[in-house]
């Protein structure tokens, strides 16, 4: 077949040329289309009142020294062997520690009515000069940057701001020259006419300052929680949020404009402190409120080894700053990241609904903090999410994570409650103990002989109480226990008191004034419901509850304010009644 290679070579001939015209140049021929501008920069920028912003990506050029040895007067001039390339926007550039990056454009005003200024949307930068020559030919420049003072900024604010020169009708040159060593430089520059910026920082200012203030409000809850139930889930939660708010505030540029704006230095590496700080605060705070300890050993020891290990690479990024330091600081974070989330999986599986609002609180600022990362590590450029997510992120988190917070320390208070009410209320029942009942019943007898009233005393005793074990067992027999202590609270007032006093007797104290037939009522209304079989007893099974009562203190004045002596005169009324099998209530002085 003779013909089909010459058809199968035009073929590919038309698909390389298709190719050829619809592919994106390569590097050498965007060298080539850029060539023609090495010497000047694209048409002017105009300004004018139509748009309050206006972005720098795609009208601007930008060149790398590698060895940050060019000048300006080099620069305009020419002298050097780097070609201008055009800037798009999301551009990543990786600076070694001696380069710099230089990027030029060309602005024309309209009119003077409106000032103009040159904004880095980003913080942390390491040092960024303007250039431009005056109406008189001299060269002016502004500087910013972490490695000064913020104070000492052309224009201190939270991100690099310069302010454009004014010369309507003109067109001015400016030049850029940024240093920005270890994490690779993406930030936007953008122009804004002076209204615009301002209103701009106002709206950011007063999102910012919602976040600020809930993260220290929280912070005192915590605390709050710490004195009072001396909880260290709430005292990891309060270093984690504080550490986390002056980590958002060095990476947002609020710190370095209000906490420090004379510290360079701590401006310059506050963010890479503070931020794995509070990822070693936020690995210990999973820690103590998921505790792998209870599914095993390693997930615990890792957790410790890793914060451990983190906080020596901080220390090792602080002493000697470079780009091996950086990547081991964020490396470690990523692992800290995975066994948070290994973590956080262990609590999900183990069904507490609590811990499952936990889990669901700290996921955002988890999946947030992989964004800085990413930066790092330069697979994304700095933008709105990069530099917002955390906040973001930790406003979704603050009230998810205080309500499960709360819930856990509702269970665990309402477990410390019990085991101190275990001291004066009777485990089985819950009614108080006789310790206490005779310490309630000598306090309202010296009540009742001072202000010349009567309270009533009834003795209650479960008479039925060993046939019940004997035939239906230890658990009906408790249960019906129960029953009876229910059915003396529905009796008792809210000043009255109930109370077990023995292993089938009851008392119930009515505080006075008390009248004989309201004592008797009561007495009666036991012995009625306790005949009424219950729904949680065998089927024909009644209390068979038998009632001694009387008026306190004994008109007779015998045992004067004697709670035991009124008490074993109570069980002597007991016995009384047992001798008489069809008879349930005994008044002894009424």
């Amino acid at each position: 077949m003779p013909s089909s290679p010459t058809v199968w070579q035009r073929l590919g001939a038309a698909l390389g040329l298709c190719l050829a015209l619809i592919a994106p140049p390569t590097s050498t021929a965007l060298a080539a289309i850029a060539a023609p501008s090495a010497g000047e920069p694209s048409r002017p920028i105009v300004l004018d009142d139509r748009h309050g912003t206006v972005d720098l990506a795609g009208r601007s050029e930008q060149l790398l020294d590698p060895n940050g040895s060019l000048g300006i007067e080099e620069i305009e001039a020419h002298r050097h062997t780097g070609v201008w390339t055009p800037r798009a926007a999301g551009d990543r550039t990786r600076l070694a520690n001696d380069a710099a990056l230089w990027i030029r454009f060309e602005v024309m005003q309209r009119s003077t009515d409106a000032a103009w200024e040159l904004e880095l949307a980003r913080s942390g930068t390491d040092f960024i000069e303007l250039y431009h020559r005056d109406a008189q030919g001299r060269w002016r420049v502004q500087r910013a940057g972490d490695r000064l003072p913020v104070r000492d900024w052309a224009h201190p604010d939270r991100y690099p701001v310069f302010g454009l020169d004014a010369r309507p009708g003109e067109a001015v040159r400016y030049w850029v020259r940024i240093e920005h060593a270890r994490v690779p430089f993406s930030g936007e520059l953008r122009l804004h006419d002076h209204n615009t910026l301002r209103e701009m920082r106002i709206h950011q200012q007063f999102g910012l300052g919602v976040y600020f203030g809930m993260a220290l409000l929280l912070t005192l809850v915590a605390l709050v929680h710490v004195a009072v139930y001396r909880d260290m889930a709430f005292a990891l939660y309060a270093v984690y949020t504080t550490l986390l708010g002056l980590g958002m505030a060095a990476s947002l540029g609020v710190g370095g404009q209000f906490l420090w704006p004379g510290q360079a230095r701590w401006n310059q590496v506050a963010e890479f402190v503070l931020l794995p700080l509070m990822g070693v605060a936020g690995l210990l705070f999973v820690r103590q409120v998921a505790q792998p300890r209870r599914l095993g050993r390693l997930l615990d020891r890792l957790c410790l080894g890793l914060a451990l290990l983190w906080l020596a690479t901080v220390a090792w990024d602080l002493i000697a700053p470079s780009r091996l330091s950086l990547q081991a600081v964020t490396a470690l974070g990523t692992a800290a990241m995975a066994t948070i989330a290994a973590m956080l999986w262990r609590a999900w599986r183990s069904g507490d609904g609590w811990l499952r609002w936990f889990v669901l609180g700290m996921l955002p600022v988890l999946i947030a903090g992989a964004l800085p990362v990413m930066r790092n590590f330069n697979l994304i450029s700095s933008g709105f999410l990069s530099q917002y997510g955390m906040v973001i992120a930790a406003t979704l988190e603050a009230p998810v994570l205080v309500y499960a917070l709360l819930q856990r320390s509702r269970m665990q208070h309402e477990s410390q409650m019990r085991a101190r009410a275990l001291e004066r209320a009777e485990p089985l029942t819950g009614l108080m103990v006789r310790s206490h009942m005779m310490l309630c019943l000598h306090d309202s007898l010296v009540r009742a002989q001072r202000y010349h009233h009567s309270s009533a005393l009834l003795l209650v005793r479960l008479d039925n109480h060993a046939e019940l074990l004997e035939r239906h067992g230890r658990e009906t027999a408790d249960r019906a226990l129960v029953i009876t202590a229910s059915l003396l609270r529905s009796q008792a007032r809210d000043v009255d008191t109930a109370a077990r006093v023995d292993d089938q007797d009851f008392a119930l104290l009515m505080e006075g004034p008390v009248k004989d037939t309201q004592a008797a009522g009561v007495a009666t209304s036991l012995v009625a419901a306790g005949l009424r079989s219950p729904d949680r007893l065998p089927p024909g099974t009644t209390l068979r509850l038998r009632v001694v009562v009387a008026l306190l203190p004994d008109a007779r004045g015998e045992h004067g304010q004697d709670a035991e002596a009124h008490l074993r005169w109570m069980h002597e009324g007991l016995r009384l009644l047992g001798q008489d099998p069809r008879k349930a209530i005994l008044r002894l002085n009424f």
